[in-house]
């Protein structure tokens, strides 16, 4: 045992019978949370282990976990598996703008909340949760992660694409085949589609993102090529839009003809929507479809089985990060080491439009790589949208209101 993990521990063992239920996990003595993850970062694996159970033991209460994925419900049974001395509360996910509101009440009022938080909507995250201070960021040493992916630290990527039902033979895989078609607008070749199901932007936070996104450089790049090729000419501007994105964001969301409240019930009723109706939502929604249908055959999805001139997807991240009121920091980074690995990323997901930040976790048979994913894909980027955020989305919740 080295010198610097002895100390640690006997330091660690003093705080036995400490109340950390009662506040921050802060106190006369007592090492912040932020000093305990700069500690966790300098430490080997077997130095984090060993000071994550000794923590654990010292200060006599359950692991807390919040987040908006039933997947984290898992791997804390499965970190449970490989860490016998683990134990913690029962978990149960939230909805974004709840999951928000506990987080910030709570921390606000320099309060224990949770160990660790699997979180989404990064606008949010950065301007409520990083930018105040309640947030604290741990990089995992077991994993090679790019640096997009680091601070603060995404762990999961999500992505969302259009679908339609395939089967009747008017509307087959080669439907929609430029995301021109999705305003509804006629290019040269092909004919602009007009039932399109949405989740609205007003209550929907990563739509709302997803729009915004849509008005950045990468995208308007995307958009440029695919109007040309679309319409036979390029975009000339001087339409009134502040740029083609922004061009393409009202247009689509002026073909919209059904405000579906829920995801998982838009893909479900593509069982029998062979209408042409295209909708708009995860990837991973699949997995709820019906056992008596075969969505490999059913369904059409941009980017997964059929190609789309433009842009494919669209990718957000969720961010795994330990509150400033942690009562068990060096298990939060030990949690953190073990949801990027493969054996606990694998164990809360397992089915496509699920990816790890970390390359070496395979994706499900027959997905493709995130790498792959990314490139005709557009990606959350909290900065962007934060610097636009408050007139890009008035903007466009007056197109939906």
């Amino acid at each position: 045992m080295t010198r610097k993990l002895l100390a640690l521990l006997l330091a660690l063992i003093t705080l036995a019978g400490f109340c950390f239920a009662s506040g921050s996990g802060e106190s006369d003595g007592t090492e912040s949370v932020a000093e305990a993850i700069a500690n966790a970062e300098s430490m080997t694996m077997e130095e984090l282990e060993a000071a994550a159970k000794a923590e654990f033991e010292a200060a006599g209460v359950n692991f807390a976990a919040r987040g908006s994925t039933s997947g984290v419900k898992k791997v804390l049974a499965a970190f449970q598996e490989k860490y016998p001395w683990f134990k913690y509360e029962d978990f149960s996910s939230s909805k974004d703008q709840a999951l928000y509101t506990e987080l910030t009440t709570a921390i606000g009022q320099d309060q224990y909340v949770a160990d660790a938080v699997l979180i989404q909507d990064g606008s949010s995250l950065k301007s409520m949760l990083i930018d105040t201070g309640y947030m604290l960021n741990y990089v995992p040493k077991s994993v090679e992660l790019s640096d997009a992916d680091k601070d603060p630290l995404s762990v999961l990527y999500v992505n969302k694409c259009f679908f339609w039902n395939k089967t009747n033979p008017e509307y087959g895989p080669e439907y929609i085949q430029n995301v021109w078609q999705l305003t509804g607008a006629d290019g040269t070749d092909l004919k602009g589609v007009h039932q399109l199901s949405f989740q609205t932007p007003a209550t929907e936070n990563v739509n709302m993102n997803f729009l915004i996104m849509l008005t950045g450089e990468d995208a308007c790049n995307k958009l440029a090529a695919a109007y040309e090729s679309y319409f036979g000419t390029p975009y000339a501007g001087n339409d009134g839009y502040q740029n083609i994105g922004y061009k393409f964001v009202t247009e689509l969301m002026n073909n919209v003809t059904t405000w579906h409240s829920s995801d998982t019930t838009a893909v479900k009723n593509m069982t029998t929507m062979t209408t042409g109706q295209v909708v708009y939502a995860p990837l991973n929604k699949i997995k709820d479809y019906p056992e008596t249908n075969d969505y490999h055959n059913d369904l059409a999805i941009t980017g997964w089985n059929v190609p789309l001139e433009g842009f494919t997807s669209y990718f957000y991240k969720m961010w795994l990060m330990i509150p400033k009121t942690a009562r068990l920091p060096y298990t939060a980074c030990l949690f953190v080491e073990f949801m990027c690995s493969e054996e606990g990323f694998t164990s809360g997901w397992d089915s496509e439009g699920y990816y790890s930040v970390n390359p070496e976790v395979p994706v499900l048979e027959g997905d493709h790589t995130l790498a792959e994913w990314l490139e005709g894909a557009v990606v959350e980027d909290i900065d962007y949208i934060n610097s636009v955020y408050r007139e890009a989305s008035t903007y466009i919740r007056s197109l939906v209101i």
